[in-house]
């Protein structure tokens, strides 16, 4: 222990350079070690489902949705379209720094952000993820062949702002039309 306080005497360091050099390198310890540990790729497994378009989102839902009220009873076939306010939103890791001067009386600030970024085995850089916002659903039109009955309605209505946690004013369900007045 002597021996890293030497180290710092003769760096001339404050006790807080000496903190943040300690932790920027450990930092690239853990970065160099993620490297070969495969932590990369489990990375890239994540941002994957970052990647879907909002066509694929809408679709996957609705088919999900539809298989879902199509099980409650006396709605009989179902077709159902939805329609989103938002679509996915990635927020990246981001440094700030803030830099005081001290003109006169006064003091000044400057606030500084950029995006932290990382190098794949391929040499692109990509931004840090750390939350991934799903789409929002707007509203949600479901046609159903029970959706003239009350019960059936409500059972709908109940399912679809449950699942999407929206209003039911958001919500249309109809009857579907009979085949014989296609």
């Amino acid at each position: 222990m002597s021996s890293v306080k030497e180290i710092f005497k003769k760096l001339n360091l404050s006790r807080k350079n000496a903190v943040l050099l300690v932790c920027s390198f450990f930092a690239i310890v853990l970065l160099i070690f993620s490297e070969f540990s495969g932590a990369e790729e489990k990375n890239e497994d994540f941002t994957v489902g970052t990647g879907v378009s909002s066509g694929e989102y809408i679709k996957t839902q609705e088919e999900k949705l539809e298989a879902l009220l199509e099980n409650i009873d006396g709605a009989g076939e179902v077709s159902v379209m939805l329609t989103l306010e938002s679509c996915y939103e990635n927020v990246y890791l981001k440094d700030s720094a803030v830099k005081t001067e001290k003109k006169s009386d006064d003091f000044s600030k400057e606030e500084q952000e950029s995006y932290i970024t990382v190098k794949s085995k391929t040499n692109d850089e990509q931004g840090v993820i750390i939350k991934v916002y799903e789409p929002v659903v707007k509203g949600v039109a479901v046609v159903a062949e029970g959706g003239n009955k009350t019960e059936t309605k409500i059972a709908i209505l109940e399912t679809v702002s449950a699942v999407f946690n929206i209003n039911s004013a958001n919500i249309s369900v109809e009857k579907m039309k009979s085949e014989g007045m296609k």
